[in-house]
């Protein structure tokens, strides 16, 4: 995803580029342009972003590492109910120089390893790899959340004594003659 030069991921290190062993903190706060997640649970677009950078220029690129803070919002994947997650995220990443995969010949697929133009580096991606990834698959209200009853759709939590009486099939016929008989 390509941002404007005004997108709040972009960093300028154009003080730090190229000078290995260069080092510079970063601490930004911001609405998040974007969703950040699943479907299921996500950083809303709109809510408060604090990142807290540490970058350090190397002779390959720029190595960033540091925490994302944002608060995730979805729903329980078994009772429905809104599940809320407000933890820091690690982030790291390296920042490699256009030129620097074509000179020592690796391959440059690897998972924290991203491009920039040796100016500004664009944390976008390496922050939403990050949140999503941390996030959980199946988000839960707490641990132990009973979810919905089945045929009802009733939230067990609020009756913990809830049940069904359920006939077998194969005895139905005679639960029906029964019915008859009592009328």
């Amino acid at each position: 995803m390509s941002h404007p030069e005004s997108s709040p991921y972009r960093i300028h290190v154009r003080d730090i580029a190229r000078a290995p062993g260069a080092h510079k903190t970063v601490h930004e706060s911001f609405s998040a342009p974007e969703r950040l997640g699943t479907s299921l649970i996500g950083v809303p677009a709109g809510a408060d972003v604090e990142l807290d950078m540490s970058l350090e220029s190397l002779s390959e690129g720029v190595w960033v590492t540091g925490t994302v803070t944002a608060e995730a919002v979805g729903e329980c994947g078994r009772c429905l109910d809104e599940v809320r997650v407000d933890e820091p995220v690690q982030v790291q990443g390296l920042f490699a120089y256009p030129d620097a995969s074509a000179d020592d010949g690796e391959e440059s697929d690897a998972q924290d390893v991203f491009e920039f133009d040796g100016e500004t580096v664009d944390l976008e991606g390496a922050v939403r790899d990050a949140v999503v990834t941390s996030l959980p698959f199946t988000p839960l209200c707490r641990p132990d959340c009973p979810g919905l009853c089945g045929e009802c759709g009733a939230r067990l939590a609020d009756d913990p004594g809830h049940a069904h009486e359920t006939i077998d099939p194969r005895w139905s016929h005679l639960k029906s003659l029964l019915d008859e008989k009592e009328s």
